[in-house]
């Protein structure tokens, strides 16, 4: 029987202590592989953090008037946004924008915005015509050249000196040359936008402008003249119509009463002239001292129309008066002051008749009394 020989211990299982081995270097490798791995991912945020620009993820926050300056860049713009805290980034807007061609038509303006939106949505909100907030003044039909003043300077945070001191200049205003030395009547009432560079010399020329763009469409001038009136006498008789009526149908009636009166040399005794002299508003009646007053605008005590326009009227009444209605109406009067309804009359009988109205309409209730003054 052959013999075997002993095996030492260091020698059992020798491809078993291998495999260990290989098990320990491949968790090894694992191991950093994996931290490797996670290490790629950190990095890759961090550069993604580094390069992608900042932005707001919305909702959104206070809403916010933004103005854009004209000729603004879209660099300029998110720059702008950022200041207002309306986008994070001016990055984030430009790519934004970059991604929208229509975005190239952003122009200058007003926006009402949210703070704190995505930049995306800013563009969004740039382009919709519902956010563009208008910057306006309107000169009232009807309103005196004070009043214009005082809207020109809320409208613009100008001080209304400025205002009043270019209104004195009146050969720089560009008014037709039959003008005199006022500018009453001159601002046609109408909503104008705000000029940009905002300033109280384009702001009364827009007014001034826009008088001579209607008078010449009307045919103002050949009207008055054919007539046998100047200008400047249809554009006073255009004045008094606008404050003595407020419905169309009744303004080309007022003209001619006013005419039929200038051919009868008979007083025009219009309460807007008296108004107009003594500053008073709010009555539809004039007192005895009032009517006792040497104004040249007292048409109660003279004769002939007032020396110069007493308010800016509107398209309308400045067509009546160089096209009035045909009558041979002397008198009128309101006789119901909330539907501005007028009755015309040919004889004085009747007009007292129609003035006894009014005393029952202004007598009918408090509410009533207040607005007759």
């Amino acid at each position: 029987m052959t013999a075997r020989r002993a095996i030492e211990p260091d020698e059992e299982r020798p491809s078993a202590s291998r495999a260990k081995g290989w098990i320990a270097v491949a968790v090894s490798l694992a191991v950093l592989l994996a931290g490797g791995a996670l290490a790629w991912v950190f990095a890759r945020d961090a550069l993604r953090s580094w390069f992608v620009s900042a932005d707001f993820p919305g909702p959104g926050g206070p809403e916010v008037v933004v103005t854009i300056p004209k000729g603004t860049s879209i660099t300029g713009i998110g720059a702008i946004l950022v200041e207002e805290r309306v986008v994070a980034s001016t990055s984030a807007f430009v790519q934004a924008a970059s991604d929208v061609p229509e975005a190239a038509t952003i122009a200058a303006g007003r926006f009402r915005l949210r703070t704190e939106i995505p930049a995306s949505e800013a563009v969004a909100m740039l382009l919709d015509p519902a956010n563009v907030e208008r910057s306006a003044f309107t000169l009232r039909e009807g309103g005196w050249l004070a009043d214009h003043v005082a809207a020109m300077a809320e409208a613009s945070g100008l001080p209304a000196g400025e205002f009043e001191d270019l209104l004195a200049e009146v050969d720089s205003l560009g008014l037709p040359d039959w003008s005199q030395d006022s500018a009453e009547g001159f601002l046609f009432p109408d909503t104008y936008e705000l000029p940009d560079p905002v300033t109280a010399e384009a702001m009364i020329r827009l007014a001034t402008d826009r008088f001579a763009d209607v008078t010449d469409d009307l045919g103002f001038t050949a009207g008055a003249e054919a007539l046998d009136i100047t200008p400047l006498e249809a554009l006073v008789v255009a004045s008094i119509v606008e404050r003595e009526v407020n419905r169309a149908e009744d303004r080309p009636k007022v003209a001619r009463v006013i005419y039929n009166r200038l051919a009868a040399d008979m007083p025009l005794q219009m309460d807007s002239t008296i108004h107009y002299a003594s500053g008073r508003r709010g009555s539809v009646w004039t007192s005895s001292d009032e009517r006792d007053d040497d104004s040249p605008y007292n048409t109660y005590k003279r004769t002939g129309l007032p020396p110069g326009p007493i308010s800016s009227p509107g398209r309308a009444a400045l067509q009546a008066a160089v096209e009035p209605a045909e009558g041979d109406w002397l008198f009128f009067v309101a006789v119901d002051l909330d539907t501005g309804e007028t009755r015309f009359s040919s004889t004085y009988a009747d007009h007292q008749k129609a003035v006894d109205e009014l005393h029952a309409w202004c007598a009918a209730s408090p509410e009533n009394r207040a607005k007759c003054g």
